[in-house]
């Protein structure tokens, strides 16, 4: 089972990200992310949140020292075109000189929503979703026959009616969310659609989902767990959570 760190882009000056990737990958994770939002969830609507492909590129450098691997979790289809997104991950993985984790979703976040004045329904937004994953598989396949990377697309949600079954389809990796007999239901749909074909699997934890059995999650079949952080209120991150889940995965 590999271990993994996101980081929320808001409420910690951008070059500190660089940083705690470092302390982060020092610690032993296997994977850093960061999540992709114009708006922090927390706080205001007019509220604002760094741009994380920025913040990416220049987290490469840790990733290529440590091997690590780095990646989106996740870039909404919403207000990221799949051409632009294959070929920023393709850049990204290049620079880290290892694998990258182009996680995607299908949006929906209404401050988000509100900046590029989307007013689509959830079914128009779904639909659009089925077509931009499958825009970006091409893309990302194409990038990675170039250039040699391997950008790896991951689907980030659990709905059971469009986001499981298109990552059945198109995605490489697949992430839900606790609790776990939720997740544990998503991925036996997602593995009785794929007719057999490998995918990662991951689950992200929120700071709400404070109660981590490992080995429950490693017998469940996950992957990766991946542990979200969001700025502690005085400028920085707390990676104690992050120490306790390396040390139970080992």
């Amino acid at each position: 089972m590999k271990i993994g760190v996101q980081f929320q882009t808001h409420g910690v000056e951008p070059s500190r990200f660089v940083s705690v990737a470092r302390s982060a990958a020092e610690m032993g994770v296997d994977g850093v992310f960061l999540w992709d939002h114009m708006v922090p969830f927390v706080g205001s609507a007019d509220d604002s949140a760094w741009e994380t492909w920025t913040l990416l590129g220049s987290m490469a450098t840790v990733a290529a020292e440590f091997r690590v691997d780095l990646g989106v979790l996740v870039s909404p289809l919403t207000f990221r075109h799949p051409a632009v997104l294959a070929r920023a991950a393709a850049t990204v993985a290049r620079m880290s000189g290892g694998g990258f984790v182009l996680g995607v979703g299908a949006g929906g976040f209404v401050h988000d929503d509100r900046l590029f004045d989307d007013r689509r329904s959830t079914s128009g937004r779904m639909a659009d979703f089925r077509k931009g994953l499958e825009s970006l598989r091409h893309a990302v396949d194409d990038q990675n026959h170039r250039h040699g990377t391997t950008v790896r697309i991951w689907v980030g949600g659990d709905g059971v009616r469009v986001t499981v079954p298109t990552a059945a389809r198109w995605a490489d990796g697949w992430s839900g969310f606790a609790p776990m007999e939720r997740w544990r239901d998503r991925r036996v749909l997602l593995e009785g659609l794929t007719d057999g074909r490998p995918m990662e699997t991951s689950v992200l934890l929120t700071p709400l989902d404070e109660v981590t059995d490992v080995r429950a999650w490693r017998s469940a079949g996950t992957d990766w767990i991946i542990r979200s952080l969001r700025p502690n209120g005085v400028g920085d991150f707390d990676l104690d959570p992050i120490r306790r889940l390396v040390a139970d995965a080992r």
